[in-house]
């Protein structure tokens, strides 16, 4: 018995000692600034349509977000593009003001679906080092109540980082209005209400450790892609060129 004991204590301090189980704390905001790439995926219900954006960063301060048939180029942090969908050639008609608007919009939507799982999850999350999947919930509050939310977490193979929230619950915790009250809330609580996601809704965003390339490919072919000023080109080299990026 006693050597059994003393082989099973061996057993437990080297599975210790070896890192197996550890947890790494990860600041997903530090993680979206350093990311070279950052996949979003979301739906609004349970067994709803899912949209997906990618979105590359460059480490010349170039941008590349697709989505569907549609995306935006940054280059250099000066020159915007837009890409026209097939289904919406309007886009290329559209002013300058309304271009560029899209053209900002389009880089903000994958720190846009960051920034929902950090409402959810918190501004850190926990990482297994061993890749396997890592569960929680988590409560955030809203202006009658909480809500509830299943966190996952993952360490892929390449390195990327996988985080994963599900909406559970929603409750509310504050009483409703009374005959008595001078002022009701039960119109306001309502508006309220109907702003938050649905249960089952979800996001999930994945954030590639990989090393950030230098550039977008000079040959990157502009066709099909309007500009968000004035300016026409073939390529992102010559529009590089234009813009005066120093790469």
């Amino acid at each position: 018995m006693t050597r059994t004991a003393s082989h099973a204590t061996l057993a437990t301090l080297l599975l210790a000692f070896s890192g197996s189980g550890a947890a790494a704390t990860v600041s997903l905001s530090a993680l979206s600034e350093q990311a070279a790439r950052i996949d979003v995926q979301l739906a609004t219900a349970e067994d709803g349509d899912v949209s997906r954006m990618q979105t590359r960063y460059f480490a010349n301060g170039d941008q590349l977000a697709t989505w569907d048939d549609g995306g935006v180029l940054m280059l250099c942090r000066k020159a915007g593009y837009l890409k026209v969908p097939a289904a919406k050639p309007e886009v290329a008609r559209l002013p300058l003001e309304q271009r560029q608007m899209l053209v900002y919009a389009g880089m903000m939507a994958s720190i846009g679906g960051v920034v929902s799982i950090m409402q959810s999850a918190g501004a850190d999350v926990d990482v297994a080092d061993d890749g396997s999947v890592s569960t929680r919930t988590a409560e955030s509050h809203w202006a009658y109540g909480i809500e509830r939310s299943e966190i996952t977490t993952q360490r892929m193979p390449d390195g990327a980082l996988r985080v994963r929230t599900r909406k559970t619950e929603t409750l509310t915790t504050t009483p409703p209005s009374s005959p008595e009250d001078v002022v009701s809330t039960d119109a306001d609580r309502a508006a309220r209400l109907a702003e938050l996601p649905a249960v089952g809704s979800w996001t999930e965003v994945v954030f590639s450790t990989a090393a950030k390339e230098a550039r977008i490919d000079p040959a990157f072919p502009l066709k099909g892609w309007v500009s968000a000023a004035e300016s026409r080109h073939d390529t992102v080299g010559q529009a590089r060129a234009a813009a005066g990026c120093e790469d």
